[in-house]
């Protein structure tokens, strides 16, 4: 008996409605006025100004607004670039996450990478300049800090830390550098802390797992 051939393009559901989501908003953001997409980004992007204000005094009421920027700046982007480069990259690291340990396990890592790279976008001095954090990038080098460990297993220690020393050398080339104003334009900043702290969160969260006998 043979084995069925397994799809070229074969995506976990909860990855491919995950960056179909980012892709949808992103198209209704574009097709909305300018007073909307404005009000949407104040609202939903991660303020690290009301962050260090509900750090100062911490009530349920002002915990709803901050939970909803923790999860909602995951879903907004910059431009076309900026969505397009997170959502090809959470299509590859984040099917194999999901394709290996299951849509719970993807939903923990995208959330809490992306929930820790704001601390690390706040933690790096972003509450002194008043920044809005937005984007997946943070969630998105989480799935690559996880797959340090599967590349680990299947091409062993050498080549899965090569893996993890570049990709944290081309984030801070990209973000500590005026390379970093080109690709935005300059009209925004590439936050080098928030790809860290996502990625360590991954590296973190994965090693904690119980081991699957996938890999």
């Amino acid at each position: 008996m043979t084995e069925p051939e397994e799809k070229a393009f074969n995506v976990p559901p909860v990855t491919l409605y995950t960056a179909a989501a980012m892709i949808i908003i992103h198209l209704l953001l574009i097709a909305s006025s300018q007073d909307t997409v404005n009000w949407l980004y104040r609202t939903l992007a991660f303020s690290t100004d009301s962050f260090a204000a509900f750090l100062s005094e911490p009530t349920g009421a002002g915990f709803v607004p901050v939970f909803v920027t923790l999860n909602g700046h995951l879903f907004l982007h910059h431009d076309f670039f900026h969505l397009l480069l997170n959502a090809f990259m959470l299509l590859a690291f984040g099917s194999l996450i999901e394709r290996l340990r299951g849509p719970a396990i993807f939903i923990l890592l995208f959330l809490c990478a992306g929930w820790i790279g704001a601390m690390g976008e706040y933690l790096a001095g972003g509450a002194e300049a008043g920044s809005f954090l937005y984007g997946a990038s943070g969630s998105v080098f989480g799935m690559m800090g996880a797959y340090v460990w599967i590349m680990m297993a299947r091409s062993g220690a050498k080549k899965a830390w090569s893996f993890a020393a570049a990709i944290m050398g081309i984030n801070l080339v990209i973000g500590i550098s005026p390379l970093g104003n080109l690709l935005t334009g300059g009209d925004a900043n590439i936050s080098w802390a928030a790809h860290l702290a996502g990625f360590l969160a991954g590296l973190v969260i994965y090693k904690l797992l119980p081991r699957s006998p996938a890999i």
